[in-house]
């Protein structure tokens, strides 16, 4: 496990007035994050890889509870590595696309995907996770996001 945030603490994710933390909705406790047409990224989990493990990781897997409204809603969670920190070059993007991952709507379903790295991932790699709104004209919710590592 790397990191595991039910955003009600939300140290080292950054600041307390991030746009996508809310309690209009929560699985646990009073808050979750939120995508909306107003807010089309959540907070990010933003590391490099050698701060978040010694060994090189193969897998890399994000869950938590997602609260989608419809089949209408195009939110995803994205995973997306770049060469640095301050790079704009991509090593790795991929989703968990949430309508498709829930087997229902307008309740907390909890959702997980492994995603496989290329071999060509390296410690000062930065890595992403957040929730992308897409095309989504209503809220989506997400809470208790874990993140965790295979080597």
């Amino acid at each position: 496990m790397v990191t595991r945030n039910n955003f009600e603490n939300v140290q080292g994710w950054g600041g307390a007035n991030e746009a996508s933390v809310t309690t209009e909705k929560a699985h646990s406790g009073k808050s979750s994050i939120c995508v909306n047409p107003q807010v089309e990224y959540s907070y990010t989990y933003n590391r490099t890889l050698g701060q978040m493990t010694s060994g090189k990781p193969k897998k890399l897997t994000v869950e938590g509870w997602a609260w989608v409204p419809d089949k209408n809603a195009k939110a995803s969670v994205t995973v997306e590595i770049k060469h640095s920190p301050t790079s704009n070059s991509t090593v790795f993007y991929e989703g968990l696309d949430l309508v498709s991952s829930v087997d229902g709507f307008k309740d907390w379903k909890k959702v997980k995907k492994t995603f496989t790295l290329p071999d060509s991932v390296a410690f000062n790699n930065a890595v992403k996770v957040y929730v992308w709104r897409g095309s989504s004209p209503s809220p989506v919710y997400f809470d208790d996001m874990a993140i965790s590592l295979e080597n």
